[in-house]
């Protein structure tokens, strides 16, 4: 009775917070539409289809909570299973993620010119994280007890962990690529050390909250704790990359006005930044 009641609050204050997060996804959605209207049709297109999916999962959670709290009020069976919403919001939590990773991982390999190894290894580890989430939603379809998730924590560790290093990989590929630019000329040094924090810091954003989940769904998983980091999670992967895209407009401009800037910063501003 307890635990049910832990996770029931937790899945209202994931919500909540959730609802916040939100507000910032369709501030930086509605930037970037406005911001950048001549942008290629499949990059409005796949932000487009992103926020659809990240509405969704808003949605989901939101109407698993009102089946809890209206629908499924005192009955506390009904209240110990997983939702049937929440289940379908977890796939949505890892499709996002994934779609992220792999655009991330395209833009890496026309910056490096086609660097094939380091492309396969960001791929292979966003297909490792999103076939871990396909396992746990699987795995929760057939065994829908909230005190079960704990039971077996492989697919969720190996979810988070493949997501740390695809995401570490990602960022750590970037900074290498900027530096790489570097020549220590005029004003670009300050702009690689620009483009360096914004890919460190808005890393950190996903890399925090997985961090978060893994940490309490390993330690504590019986109060359900966890579900408030696993529920924004979907929300720090779009907002993270809105930010990157929203982000070209000012670092265009420090290219244009630094006499020294080099083809390869022309690149990096207009293709990843």
């Amino acid at each position: 009775m307890n635990d049910t009641l832990s996770v029931l609050a937790s899945h209202f204050i994931g919500v909540i917070v959730s609802s916040m997060f939100y507000g910032f996804t369709l501030a930086q959605t509605w930037r970037y539409f406005r911001t950048y209207p001549k942008d290629r049709w499949s990059m409005k297109a796949l932000v487009a289809f992103l926020w659809t999916l990240d509405t969704a999962q808003l949605a989901l959670v939101a109407a698993s909570i009102y089946h809890y709290t209206i629908v499924w009020q005192g009955d506390l069976t009904m209240s110990s299973h997983v939702s049937k919403t929440f289940e379908a919001s977890m796939g949505m939590t890892s499709i996002i993620a994934f779609l992220v990773q792999l655009t991330y991982a395209h833009r890496i390999w026309r910056l490096s010119f086609g660097n094939i190894l380091v492309t396969f290894f960001i791929v292979l580890l966003a297909l490792a994280a999103l076939g871990s989430g396909g396992a746990m939603v699987v795995k929760t379809v057939r065994d829908p007890l909230w005190d079960s998730t704990h039971v077996s924590n492989l697919p969720a560790s190996s979810f988070y962990l493949s997501s740390m290093a695809c995401d570490f990989l990602i960022a750590a590929t970037q900074v290498y690529l900027f530096h790489k630019s570097r020549t220590g000329i005029g004003r670009l040094g300050g702009l690689i050390t620009r483009l360096t924090v914004l890919v460190v810091n808005v890393g950190l954003i996903t890399t925090i909250d997985v961090t978060l989940f893994l940490i309490l769904f390993l330690v504590c998983p019986h109060n359900g704790a966890f579900l408030v980091p696993y529920i924004l999670m979907s929300h720090c992967y779009l907002n993270s990359f809105l930010s990157v895209l929203n982000s070209r407009h000012e670092l265009r401009e420090l290219v244009d006005n630094d006499d020294y800037a080099c083809p390869s910063i022309y690149t990096i501003a207009s293709e990843l930044a």
